[in-house]
Parts: structure tokens; sequence; C-alpha cells
């Protein structure tokens, strides 16, 4: 039994003196930093890594507690199918990993760094059309991308980044470095970048009160001092605020100026969904928290309009959502020409109103959006004397269909409610930096269903200057000289499709429904249409007056942008206006022909139809000379018996009430009262 315990006895005193003389082997190995496993290191990451790794002296590793690595040079191979030297090369390097980092990342995921510092840097970053780049580790294509690493500690002396990134445009250089200052105190670190993004020229500048913000240690840095500015083409940016671990939580809060020639060219350099506009200038504030970007804007002033809002972008889902309420004082229509085509040329340089050129449809599938919108002042542009005030809706973007629902707008005593809705549909989605530009060739679809109801056209519709002349003149109220009076009702229901305003109005289907009651219409537009010289030229000379408006009905159908008149006239007591052919909007022509039919007796009329013909641009309005030149020489030959009778044929006894057109309108108006 002794000798048993013993035996024992001394197999511990063995075993523990081995293990003693293994934590000295280690603790000794560990002191000086395992230099006979540079070349066996270098050969373990290059089988992990599947790229060739070179480990320079002075070499020192750290084993206990995760990896760390100090080196007096360190260089990562690139993929041989990419013609750059390398992926990183640093000198004065220290590298701290988590052996988790190595063993235990998830297929898909970005490998993470926990810290890098190095006295230089050089990196490549390239990425091809068909998604793999040089941080791309593993070579089984069945593996999904993986995304750029995620560096949680980065501090760099000077370094160069070099970006060529085929499925963003991007050719970059990005230049980095800190300068510790005079007797180590007040470190100041800067960011350069400048070269191309997305087919636009891009530079800018970052500048922090201490280490580069990427440097922050973790989640719970203080924040970094942080100013920079950004040039992107024609759009320029200001920041002012704080910037912290911005490869962890990227945690960013300051205020943002920003102006441009178009907010669609800033979308451009977010990859958000954004219209062109007028040029436009932004201030406001703006905050990342986790993973959710939030935006004050004070103000934003675009072209002549005047907005703001609150709004919270989140890129969590899989398609980033845009949320938020978009307020203002003023909104001019005509600053959001440019979303619909226009390029502002002035249209006696133009054959045609309406632009042909292809929207920005491609952005419709960046992101969702739900936005409430409250507009105290919409200006509808010169034909109206009363802008929409005020205007509410909805504006949704939802897989790639923008709509501006529950419309309710406020105008000269009366309102537009309704709905306007552009769907580009949702495509599938694809690693191809084409998937824009297909976008832009798929014809959406457009709808237009809005309702108007008791807009008074007195107070809605501009007075030309020469009725404003003239009313001074004759110290006249200027509303008492509107041409048309009354309050309009009716209804736009409206489809199309295409890829541009002009494509839309040449696929164009549906109705379109307009009444006015209690109206009246201008005594001189009314007898100019009968060619009623006598009493035309007697208004004149004494001035015009408003006739009652018994009926006022128009009711077009829109079949592949043909708006054929089914029912337009205006009843008077004394002539009935018939409004009869189409409208073609596809090539901007008109072919309508008016006829006026009196109810009352008048000297010197000539009854003839009028023709409206010509484009938009050029209309040309004149009578059908054929009933005026039977008139003509029948006036000639009556003369040639007696001269007085020569004026028999300008002799309108005029018509009796016409009780099929009576019925014609109150059919029409009740059909519509029932939409």
């Amino acid at each position: 039994m002794l000798d048993i315990r013993k035996t024992t006895s001394n197999k511990t005193r063995i075993f523990g003196a081995i293990v003693l003389a293994l934590v000295l082997v280690v603790a000794f190995c560990e002191a000086i930093g395992w230099p006979f496993l540079r070349s066996p290191l270098q050969r373990f990451m290059q089988n992990k890594l599947e790229r060739t790794v070179n480990i320079d002296a002075p070499f020192k590793l750290k084993l206990i507690g995760g990896l760390k690595l100090n080196a007096g040079g360190f260089r990562i191979s690139a993929p041989p199918e990419f013609k750059v030297p390398y992926l990183a090369s640093a000198k004065g390097l220290e590298l701290q990993l988590r052996y988790s980092d190595l063993w235990g990342i998830e297929t898909g995921s970005p490998y993470v760094i926990k810290s890098i510092k190095a006295e230089h840097i050089d990196a490549h970053f390239s990425r091809g059309l068909d998604g793999k780049s040089t941080w791309q580790f593993n070579k089984n294509d069945t593996d999904p991308i993986r995304p750029f690493p995620l560096i949680q500690s980065l501090l760099i002396r000077e370094g160069q980044a070099y970006v060529d990134d085929r499925l963003t445009k991007a050719d970059l250089i990005i230049e980095f470095s800190t300068d510790e200052g005079q007797k180590n105190t007040s470190p100041v670190s800067k960011v350069a970048v400048r070269g191309d993004f997305r087919e636009r020229k891009l530079k800018g500048e970052l500048t922090t009160q201490g280490f580069l913000p990427i440097a922050s240690q973790d989640k719970n840095s203080a924040p970094v001092s942080s100013k920079g500015w950004l040039e992107y083409g024609k759009v320029y940016a200001s920041f002012d605020g704080t910037v912290y671990d911005l490869f962890g939580e990227q945690n960013i809060k300051g205020q943002l100026a920003i102006n441009g020639s178009s907010l669609g060219e800033l979308g451009d350099l977010l990859s958000i969904t954004l219209p062109r506009t007028t040029p436009f200038k932004i201030s406001g504030g703006i905050e990342r928290n986790h993973e959710v970007w939030l935006i004050d804007v004070a103000s934003a002033r675009i072209g002549q309009s005047d907005l703001s809002g609150k709004f919270e972008y989140d890129t969590r889902p899989d398609k980033s959502v845009l949320k938020g309420q978009l307020t203002g004082k003023r909104f001019v229509l005509a600053d959001l020409a440019p979303a619909f085509g226009s390029t502002g040329m002035d249209t006696s340089k133009r054959d045609r109103i309406f632009p042909d050129q292809p929207l920005d449809f491609a952005t419709y599938n960046r992101m969702n959006a739900e936005i409430a919108i409250n507009i105290d002042y919409v200006d509808l542009g010169k034909a109206f004397r009363e802008p929409l005030a005020p205007l509410k809706a909805s504006l949704n973007l939802n897989k790639n269909k923008l709509s501006l629902a529950k419309i309710d707008a406020r105008t000269a005593q009366g309102s537009i409610s309704g709905e306007v809705f552009i769907d580009a549909h949702e495509q599938k989605e694809v690693a191809n930096p084409q998937q824009e530009k297909n976008l832009e060739r798929i014809k959406a679809d457009w709808g237009i269903d809005v309702a108007v109801k008791n807009i008074n056209l007195e107070k809605w519709l501009t007075i030309s200057d020469a009725r404003k002349k003239d009313a001074k003149q004759k110290n006249k109220s200027e509303t008492s000289l509107a041409y048309v009076t009354g309050f309009l009702n009716g209804e736009a229901k409206l489809k199309g499709k295409g890829n541009s305003t002009a494509q839309l109005l040449r696929s164009l289907n549906g109705d379109l429904s307009l009444y006015i009651r209690n109206g009246e219409i201008s005594h001189l537009i009314v007898e100019a249409v009968g060619l009623d010289i006598a009493q035309a030229v007697g208004l004149l000379i004494k001035g015009d007056q408003n006739l009652k408006m018994q009926c006022a009905v128009m009711n077009f159908k829109a079949n592949d942008g043909i708006m054929k008149s089914n029912v337009a006239l205006i009843d008077t007591p004394v002539t009935t206006i018939v409004l009869n052919g189409n409208i073609n909007m596809g090539e901007e022509k008109l072919d309508l022909r008016m006829t006026a039919e009196p109810k009352n007796f008048s000297p010197l009329t000539v009854r003839s139809p009028i023709e409206v013909t010509g484009t938009f641009l050029n209309p040309r309005v004149s009578p059908d000379v054929a009933p005026i030149g039977a008139r003509v020489v029948g006036g000639i030959l009556l003369s040639l018996i007696n001269p007085l009778a020569a004026i028999i044929p300008f002799l309108d006894p005029g018509k009796i009430a016409d009780t099929h057109q009576d019925a014609i309108c109150n059919e029409t108006l009740a059909q519509m009262k029932k939409h």
C-alpha cells in the first residue's frame, strides 16, 4: 500500500512538473512573442484566408486572451483575377483578433477585426460586375457574397485606400492621417476622398478633433467632434457635429447643410428616391441611432418653394423605409417640373409642350416611403389666381408604386380630392449595374382619379393683363371682368402607360367630365363665336357684359390618347354654343368645331362654325369659310336686284329652343351627380 501511494505521489509530482514546465514555456514564449511561429502563422492564415500572406520582422505574437500580432510589415494578396498588387499592406502593424472572429463567423457575414493600428497602410478594394471582390476570401462560388470586413477599432498614422467598384461605378482614392499635434496634445485626424462615384466627380474631407472616428474603441466611446464637406457633381454638403464608432454602431449627430442643382442628384449620391427639381438648399439636423437615421429638415428652399419636415430613414428592412411628415409655408408646382421631364427650355424653341424625356422610374426601387404632406400654400402657376391652401395628402412608395393619395386641397371656396399614382412595377433584384437602366425602359402605369367641387372660377382663374388695364381705366373691379364665372364641378378618371409624360398622354384612356353651375360667360366671347358683327361691335364700343349660362357641360372620352367630345355645350339665353371634335394628346393637335345657334334676331350676323385646329403650341382659330362664302355670294346676287336686299342673308331670325339639347344637359348633369 505504501508503494502504491509513493508511486501515485511521484506521478503527481511529475505531472505537476510537466504542467509547470509547459506554463513556464508558454509564459516564456508569450514574453518573447513566439518568434518561431511567424512562418506557421503565415501558412495558417494563408490556408484560412486562401490568400498569400507575408509577415515581416520584427515579429511578436500574443496568444492568450485572443490573437494579438505586432509586425514590421504585413501583406495580404488580392485574388489573381484582380489587377491590383495586394488587398492590404501595412507597416508598423498591430492587429487584434478574437478566435471567434476566425472560427465562429456565419456564412455570408462579414469578417470581424477587433483592432488595427499601423504607422502606414495601403489597401485596394476592388469589386467586379459579378459582385466578387478583393475582400471576399472564400472561393466557393455557392457561398453568399461576403460584405466588407467590420473593423471595430482603427488607428492609422497615415495611409491610402484605392476603391474600384464596378457595381456603384466608384473609382476613388481615400487618404487618411492623424496628426498628434505639439507635445502629443490636441490630435487632429483627417480623411480625404476624391475620384468618381456613380458617374459624377466626388471629393470631400472629414476633420476630427481626436483620433479618426473610425478609431473609436467601442460603442461606449465618447463622441468625437467632427467637421466635413463633400462635393458630388453639383451637390455640396457640409457637416458639423460628432462622429464615433463608425465601424460599429456608426453613431453620427450634427448639423447638415446641402445645396445643389436638383434633389435627384442628391438622391443619386445617397441611393434614395428623390425627385428631379429646380436648385435647392437644405439645412437641418441629422442623427444616426443604431440603424435608423433621424432627419430634421428645418429649411428646404427648392426654387421658390419653402418647405420643412421631420423624417426617419430605417435601413433594417430588406428595402429601406423613409417615414415622416413634409410641411411648409409655400410650394411652387413649377419647381417640380423637372421630375416630369421638363428641361425648362423656352417653349418657343420646342415643337411640343409635353416633354418626352424618360423619367427616373429606376430610382423607385431604392426604397419604400410613407410621407404625410401638409403644405399651407401651393402655387399652381400663372393661369390661376388662387393657390391650393392648404394641401393635405399621403405620399406612398411601395414595390415601385408611387402614389399621392387622400388628396384634400382647398382653393377658391372649393376643393380638389382624389389620387394620382405611377406604378413602375417591382423588379427582381439582380447584381448588375445595368439594373436601374433596365428599369428605365419599363413603361409605368399612370392613373388619375381626381374630383373638383364648387371651385369659384371667378376667384380661381387669372384675368388677362389687357382686362386688368381696361378695368383700371374704367374704374371697374377686376373680379367683375372674368371671362367665365360660376362654380366648377367634375371629375377626371384617366389612365395611361409610358416612361415619359408624352408617352402617358399618347396612351391616355378614361373620362373627363366638367360642369359649371350658377355661371356666366363673357357676352363678347359668345358673339365672337357666332361672328355677330353688329352686337360684337356694339359691345366693343359700350363694354362687355356677361351672359348667364343656363347650362355648361363638358364630357370627353379618352381612347389611346384621343380625347373625343361626347357632349360639350354652353347654353345662354341668347345663344347655344356646341363644341364637337377631338383632341389628340399624343400628337398635341386640335380638331375642334364650335357652332353657335342664336335664340334671338340679330342683324349683320355671319353664322359660321369656328374651326379650332393646329397644335397646342400654335393653335389656329378661324371660321369655316364655306357658309360665309355662300352668304356673301347670295348677297352679291341680290344686290344686283336691289342694293338693300344684300343685307337679307345676314338677318338671322333666331332658333326655337332645342328641347333635345336641354334634355342632354339635364341628363349629363344627373349622371355626373351620381358619380
